[in-house]
């Protein structure tokens, strides 16, 4: 399986809105779905106005689903929600019910760490935040070497994180 990764176009808001109204999707990505509403968050993100970098995850070549990286430090609520110094960001998600349950998760998401750490040296971590009930998420996570280093609930005002989550993390040491 040939895992890479697209940066997002403005002419895939209509192929993220199939995807986050499908359930799989939409029970853990809680963002409206319609093309309109897509378009008016990941416009900023596509013209770099925004510090998050989004890409579509591909197999093959073909789009499969979403990842997205930030640094914890641009996003000072959260830096402070989660604790984790030095670190970024990732939320993903597999869109094409046809990928799911094949290991592409696991595999996108320890290419991307590895990726982030290698692109940004100032990073220690890379850190991702699932619901307790998204077993899927977090089983990926720990197939990609990720560590589970705290449960609880998060002080943060997104309601995709609502709820008891986990704390994931992979240090540069694991990376290399």
């Amino acid at each position: 399986m040939r895992i890479s990764f697209r940066a997002l176009g403005m002419q895939d808001m209509e192929l993220l809105a199939r995807w986050q109204s499908l359930p799989h999707v939409a029970r853990w990505w809680t963002d409206p779905a319609d093309v309109a509403s897509i378009t008016a968050k990941y416009a900023s993100r596509i013209l770099a106005e925004e510090r998050t970098e989004v890409f579509l995850i591909q197999v093959e070549g073909g789009p499969v689903g979403l990842i997205q990286r930030y640094r914890h430090c641009d996003h000072p609520d959260w830096d402070r929600a989660v604790g984790i110094p030095n670190a970024a960001g990732i939320d993903y998600y597999i869109g094409e019910p046809d990928h799911l349950r094949r290991g592409v998760g696991s595999a996108a998401i320890a290419a991307f760490a590895i990726d982030t750490l290698h692109r940004n040296p100032d990073i220690d971590w890379v850190v991702a935040a699932p619901q307790q009930a998204n077993v899927a998420s977090w089983r990926a996570l720990e197939r990609a070497g990720f560590l589970r280093i705290w449960s609880g609930t998060l002080d943060s005002d997104d309601p995709s994180d609502a709820g008891p989550a986990f704390v994931y993390r992979l240090g540069r040491s694991c990376a290399a």
